[in-house]
């Protein structure tokens, strides 16, 4: 079981636990949140609102992708990064 953080409509963070992200589905379409095929999403992390994941992406255990932030297809978030609010990571970025 993981844990990943999403932000509700007051703007505060809320842990939701999750086998898979497909578990999720509801809470990042309210979120306007995307994530790719195949991506996956590190124990303890946080999602802003609008973030686009691009497909086949990892984002590391305890990352933070700021809100409106894009991570391109097949790129890799280490362990602990914080991406920024509006932010834009290249494909294949590492």
């Amino acid at each position: 079981m993981k844990t990943i953080y999403l932000r509700d409509e007051n703007y505060n963070l809320k842990s939701f636990q999750y086998e898979k992200l497909e578990d999720l589905k509801s809470e990042f379409e309210s979120r306007k949140i995307s994530i790719g095929n195949g991506s996956t999403i590190g124990d303890g992390s946080m999602i802003g609102n609008g973030s686009t994941i691009g497909n086949h992406s990892t984002i590391g255990n305890g990352s933070t992708i700021g809100n409106r932030s894009t991570i391109g297809i097949h790129s890799t978030i280490g362990n602990g990064s914080t991406i920024g609010d509006g932010s834009m990571i290249g494909n294949g970025s590492t």
